[in-house]
């Protein structure tokens, strides 16, 4: 396996990735406009599916396009949070709309981001073990199992499976809110 330039490498699997992001978030927030109801919710409920898909399975494209072209661990791991972190920037400026600086950096951290988070280091190291077995049964002497990629699969998986299991979510969310009341006081409307 050659290392493919930069561009190859590291900023194509991360524009892929965008490009759909992109798109689905275009045709969801645009869908509403068409007088056909059937084809707005049609093309809604693709648009908000696919846009689900990309920002939290995109992972998936970005990590295994950039190691089999010759990525490093740390330019994968960059690439692989490269578009969740711009859906999050994005949705800190849309809550600066509403919200102050600091109370939009808090929703920066809901627990949907950090399932997000915990999702895609689950997918890194399950990838990185699934990459390296594509790799070996391609004839390249290589160690499929690392410690370190099993480290990072089962410690995200048990922490989004446990977080999940808390309540079903909700006692998470709870605690999201009752620390907001804590950082800025009831808000408006309580």
């Amino acid at each position: 396996m050659e290392k493919q330039n930069f561009s190859k490498r590291f900023v194509t699997p991360i524009l892929i990735i965008f490009a759909v992001v992109s798109i689905s978030w275009i045709v969801y927030n645009l869908s509403w406009r068409l007088e056909n109801e059937a084809i707005h919710h049609l093309l809604a409920d693709i648009s908000g599916t696919l846009l689900f898909i990309s920002i939290t399975f995109g992972v998936v494209v970005v990590y295994s396009m950039a190691f089999f072209r010759g990525a490093t661990l740390f330019e994968r791991v960059i690439a692989s949070f490269a578009n969740p972190l711009v859906w999050v920037i994005k949705e800190f400026f849309r809550m600066l709309t509403s919200f102050s600086i600091t109370e939009s950096l808090y929703f920066s951290l809901n627990p949907l981001v950090i399932w997000l988070i915990l999702g895609i280091i689950t997918q890194m190291g399950l990838l990185e073990i699934i990459c390296r077995w594509r790799q070996k049964k391609g004839g390249v002497d290589v160690k499929v199992f690392s410690f370190p990629a099993f480290m990072a699969f089962f410690v995200g998986f048990s922490l989004v499976i446990s977080l999940y299991a808390w309540g079903r979510g909700e006692n998470v969310f709870s605690f999201y809110l009752e620390m907001y009341r804590v950082l800025f006081g009831a808000g408006v409307g309580i």
